[in-house]
């Protein structure tokens, strides 16, 4: 034995070990779903997975609560990435969310990955009273 578990879901612990701005695609999924950043963030993604997935920004919506599949989706043309399999060159993509606000993102041919970046347009404690000068 090598001393590494066998225990998928230990596996899953181990990639999911992401940086502060970081998703990371796994079991068809985006981790995490939601992802809250100060604006000017560059968020990354990786793929977790042997299969290649894709970084689609636009709306999705009619999510099935039985299946977890949406309904519709329209790309919007912000950021289209296709992501190479876990381990291959070209399965990571960044971009760099410059204007607060709400975008949208899903894996164009996997119907249960979809997800958003919320970004703020000030990190929480930004604003500090300044004392008046006389």
């Amino acid at each position: 034995m090598t001393g590494m578990s066998t225990d998928p879901r230990h596996a899953a612990e181990e990639l999911l070990a992401a940086g502060p701005h970081e998703v990371i695609t796994i079991g068809l999924a985006f981790m995490p779903g939601d992802i809250t950043v100060p604006v000017g963030t560059t968020v990354t993604w990786r793929n977790g997975e042997a299969i290649g997935h894709t970084i689609t920004s636009g709306a999705w919506g009619d999510v099935n609560e039985s299946t977890g599949l949406r309904g519709v989706q329209s790309a919007d043309g912000l950021f289209d990435h296709a992501l190479a399999p876990m381990g291959q060159e070209g399965d990571t993509f960044s971009f760099t969310f410059s204007e607060p606000g709400e975008y949208l993102y899903f894996c164009m041919p996997h119907l249960t990955m979809n997800a958003r970046v919320i970004v703020e347009s000030e990190p929480t404690g930004a604003h500090q009273h300044q004392p008046h000068q006389h």
